[in-house]
Order: structure tokens, then C-alpha cells, then sequence
């Protein structure tokens, strides 16, 4: 009997830890191969870009709202040193992404060549595909996986937790039935993923940015594309 209750007891301890959780903050890394735009035989230049690039970010969420951004310093998203290359990262230190979902409204604030911008729109998503059968565990959390590409044409892999119930995730990941803890571009390409689930949140935080100079979200786009190409990542040597 004295079995059978620490039994029933654990089985609700570990249901309570794993109850659905409406707000909170979660921590992300991000980590960047910067090799992989670089050709293998040009090893001169991989030797002077180092091979991986790794920034902190966090993802407040409560009341079917979340907002993404960057929880510390990160490096100027052009960078150039003595021997002329210039490194391009599509993240600024200033971008924040911030969602309503039940209004479906989207703010976000882009850095871009040293300029803030100002991209209003409504809550886009990848058109995912849903993987049965595979699972993988985060934090202790069990996640689903979900396919799809960007439409730069990057491969994506998401896994999603049902335990946490909003369609959010890091920087403009969104739209599966659960948050988002861990993305993977192009097989390693760049990475996020969850490192913290609290459960607490400042929502003085949780708020639309508001500065920053107004643009369509096209006209950003073609922008972007000028700049960056079709990938998250570009070198270029002058």
C-alpha cells in the first residue's frame, strides 16, 4: 500500500512540474557556424572569422502576447578587420519581435546598417509541417517536431512543447500549436535554443516597441535582401 501511494504521489509531483504554463521568460542562445558561408578551400579566410558566434536572447510571453529580444551586448552586425572582410549577421543587438495573438498584430524593431526600423504587419508563419511520431525532450520538457523553409528558402527544424500553450518562439519562428525551444537552419547553420524556463515574467516588458523609423514590411524586406542575400549569414571580402 505504502508502494502504491509514493507511487501515486510521485506521478502527481511530476504532473504539476509539467502543468501547462501561461507566462513566463525563456532564455535562448543562439549560435551562428560562420564557416558554413565560407567555401572549405578557402581556408585564409576561415582562419581569420571565427567559426561560431553565440548571443543570448529572451522571450517574455503572457495573455497570448510575446516579445523577443536580445539580453546583452552583441557585436556590431558589420564587423571588419585588417584584412578586409566584412561579416554580416541578419540579428541586431537592438531587434525585438513582438507579437499579439489573439489580435494578430506584429511589431518589430530592426537594426540595419547601423538604422532602427519600425516593421508593423500582422503574425506571419512558416507553412510547417507537422512530423508525427518524433519527439525530443528539453529542459524536461517533451517537444514535437515541426519542417518547413523560409521564404529566403532556408530548411528549418522546430521543436515545440504543448505543455506551453502559445504559438510563439525566437526572433520570427511562430505558428505551432505550443512555444518553440529550439530552432535548427540549414542543419547547424544557426541554432536557437532554450537554456531557462521561468515561469516568471516582468510584464512592465511584455509591450510593442515603439521607436525606431516606420517601413513597410516589403520595402524592409528588399532591404534585407540587398544586403544579407538569400542567407542568415554573409561574408564578403572587399
Amino acid at each position: 500500500m505504502k508502494n502504491v501511494l509514493a507511487t501515486l504521489t510521485s506521478i502527481l509531483l511530476l504532473q504539476a512540474a509539467h502543468a501547462q504554463i501561461k507566462e513566463g521568460t525563456i532564455s535562448y542562445e543562439q549560435t551562428a557556424d560562420l564557416h558554413r558561408r565560407i567555401p572549405e578551400e578557402n581556408q585564409q579566410l576561415r582562419s581569420m572569422v571565427p567559426q561560431f558566434r553565440t548571443t543570448k536572447f529572451e522571450l517574455l510571453f503572457a495573455d497570448n502576447q510575446s516579445l523577443y529580444k536580445a539580453v546583452e551586448e552583441e557585436p556590431d552586425m558589420t564587423e571588419q578587420n585588417n584584412g578586409g572582410i566584412v561579416l554580416r549577421m541578419g540579428g541586431g543587438a537592438e531587434n525585438e519581435y513582438y507579437r499579439n495573438y489573439s489580435s494578430h498584430k506584429s511589431v518589430e524593431l530592426r537594426e540595419l546598417m547601423d538604422e532602427l526600423y519600425l516593421v508593423e504587419d500582422s503574425v506571419r508563419s512558416i507553412a510547417w509541417k507537422l512530423e508525427e511520431g518524433e519527439t525530443k525532450v528539453i529542459l524536461g520538457y517533451t517537444c514535437k517536431k515541426a519542417t518547413g523553409k523560409t521564404s529566403r528558402g532556408n530548411d528549418v527544424v522546430a521543436w515545440y512543447c504543448e505543455d506551453i500553450p502559445i504559438a510563439a518562439g525566437p526572433e520570427q519562428f511562430n505558428g505551432l500549436p505550443g512555444l518553440i525551444l529550439l530552432v535548427d537552419i540549414n542543419k547547424g547553420e544557426i541554432v536557437y535554443v532554450a537554456k531557462v524556463i521561468d515561469k516568471k515574467i516582468d510584464r512592465k516588458k511584455l509591450k510593442a516597441p515603439a521607436k525606431g523609423k516606420k517601413i513597410a514590411p516589403a520595402e524592409f524586406l528588399a532591404k534585407q535582401n540587398e544586403l544579407m542575400g538569400n542567407g542568415p549569414v554573409r561574408i564578403v571580402t572587399n
